[in-house]
């Protein structure tokens, strides 16, 4: 069976933490400042150093589709996943191999692109936000499992989701402004429940 934890944090946003918010920050509802996360793991899962992760040959495809995820979010949080798992002794690989110990696949879905039941439907799982938050912060999340190299079976999952903050693109549209430390925000906090160990 597999084990599923549950966690809430205050005062944090995914473009980074706000310790001491200013004037027009605490004008906004304190449920901008929350973020949700879900943990599915088997028991005992865990990665060894040395080890090889690779993107998923049969759902990267799909994950990033534009009608589903927000495509530049998506491409930098890919970059620093895969800088995540070097730093910490894994192997990555974009390409899949019989060399992969396991395989990755993530998604950054927005509210506007998919809805909670949408989420449940593709993932099995829906953090859930109170809201959609305003005009100047949306709902992301990022979702990320390992499965099994070639029997394609899911060890680990791991659902985050807080509000971004947005801005309009040339074309007056609105997209998810990613901050280098927004990042870093999400990346650690994701793999804060993924356990390393060193190679045997």
């Amino acid at each position: 069976m597999k084990k599923v934890l549950l966690f809430s944090a205050v005062a944090v946003l995914i473009n980074g933490c706000v310790p001491v918010p200013d004037d027009s920050q605490a004008q906004r509802s304190g449920q901008q400042y929350r973020d949700t996360i879900i943990v599915n793991s088997e028991p005992g899962f865990s990665l060894s150093k040395n080890q090889t992760v690779c993107s998923h040959p049969l759902l990267e495809e799909a994950l990033r589709n534009p009608q589903r995820s927000d495509v530049q979010a998506y491409d930098k949080i890919h970059v620093a996943l895969e800088q995540k798992f070097t730093s910490l002794g894994i192997n990555y690989q974009t390409t899949a191999n019989q060399d992969c110990d396991y395989w990755m696949a993530f998604a950054l879905p927005t509210s506007q692109k998919l809805s909670d039941e949408q989420l449940m439907t593709l993932f099995g799982v829906s953090p859930g936000l109170a809201d959609d938050g305003n005009d100047q912060f949306q709902r992301a999340t990022l979702m990320m499992s390992l499965y099994t190299a070639q029997s394609n079976y899911q060890m680990w999952q791991v659902s985050l989701q807080a509000f971004a903050e947005v801005e309009e693109d040339e074309m007056g549209r609105r997209k998810i402004a990613l901050k280098p430390e927004g990042v870093d925000y999400a990346i650690n906090r994701v793999f804060t429940y993924l356990e390393i160990k060193d190679s045997e």
